[in-house]
């Protein structure tokens, strides 16, 4: 019986694909980009093109143990890569399909978007997305930067219609992960960056992707827990033996990164260290919040963690996982949900809002 308990477990854990990982180089299957039919793009006047929407289904955030804010504030959040299949050939995502809309909503809106949702109003656009072999030199320059470029002009589009639409001159937060948070800098240079909707800016969070000092004219790394109209960006790895990360073919390349900017996400400052009284909170896949569990041993242009601290059983299950990328937002839930909230009320009353 304890043999099929750990069986089930795992199972469900890798298939919502924050326990899965691959340490050897993938080769993916593809067709080529001019013969590929995409899908029609979305409409976001239309509440069905949106996977979280103030007025849609939330029924993705029950169980949480969280009480909401309800700050008259907005979040924008953009989801991470998610089509990751080596034989799924499509360059952009069907986001008409419903099994791709399930796994949206029980992966990255579930365990990650979910550190917002109780500050203000939350905003996830569903997009066509670039799969993830785009990123490889080789499929980059056969028609990877025109799927990557489509996956943004959704982004852009459904934040043109929040803007025209939805927004009613709230005060914006955005977000993104990975790919969402490349997106995320994007719309920041488009829409924000010395430009009037800055003065609407609470703060960026843009996790798990390059940020330098050379990205924006006029937004910058906020260095404390209570600055707002800046970004925080930060990259998470698990602190292994030279021996071991070899062998490990990481997500985000460390080379990729050298110049990078980071944040302490649970100090919020340049601190390069931290203790496990500091943590406030690694959500885990039962949707329970366990403080005191992440310790960052070292920062510079990136952080490392060891093995969170937790019980016997849930440490041998993360104990697999060498590449930190996909839980970026989850090891940190808790220290997001907290500095989200805390730096919209600091918003608020510095503009008497």
């Amino acid at each position: 019986m304890k043999k099929f308990v750990l069986f089930f477990c795992l199972t469900c854990f890798v298939s919502c694909g924050l326990l899965s990982e691959k340490n050897k180089p993938v080769v993916y299957n593809s067709e080529s980009y001019s013969e590929f039919k995409f899908s029609k793009a979305p409409d976001y006047k239309d509440i069905n093109s949106w996977a979280v929407h103030p007025n849609g289904n939330h029924d993705v955030f029950k169980g949480f143990n969280q009480n909401l804010e309800d700050l008259p504030v907005d979040v924008f959040f953009i989801y991470p890569t998610l089509l990751t299949d080596k034989n799924n050939t499509n360059w952009n995502a069907d986001i008409y399909d419903e099994s791709t809309r399930d796994y949206i909503l029980g992966s990255s809106v579930k365990f990650q978007a979910s550190a917002w949702y109780s500050t203000g109003d939350l905003y996830i656009p569903f997009y066509r997305q670039a799969h993830f072999r785009v990123f490889r030199d080789s499929f980059w320059n056969n028609g990877g930067k025109e799927a990557f470029e489509m996956a943004y002009n959704d982004i852009k589009e459904a934040f043109k219609t929040y803007l025209e639409e939805f927004n009613d001159d709230r005060p914006i937060i955005i977000a993104g992960h990975s790919q969402g948070a490349g997106h995320a800098k994007r719309l920041l240079k488009d829409f924000f960056d010395n430009k009037p909707l800055q003065e609407k800016l609470v703060a960026a969070y843009l996790i798990g992707t390059k940020v330098t000092n050379e990205d924006f004219e006029t937004i910058s790394l906020m260095k404390n827990k209570n600055e707002t109209g800046g970004f925080v960006t930060w990259n998470t790895y698990r602190l292994l033996p030279e021996r071991k990360t070899k062998k490990i073919s990481y997500t985000i390349n460390q080379e990729w990164i050298k110049d990078a900017l980071c944040t302490n996400p649970i100090t919020w400052n340049q601190n390069t260290s931290t203790q496990y009284n500091d943590h406030k909170g690694f959500l885990y896949l039962n949707k329970k919040v366990f403080p005191n569990s992440v310790k960052i041993e070292s920062m510079d242009n990136k952080i490392f963690v060891k093995l969170p601290k937790m019980d016997i059983f849930k440490t041998f299950l993360l104990s697999s996982v060498k590449d930190y990328h996909k839980a970026d937002v989850n090891l940190f839930w808790e220290d997001i949900r907290i500095n989200s909230i805390n730096r919209s009320k600091i918003f608020l009353e510095k503009y008497n809002l």
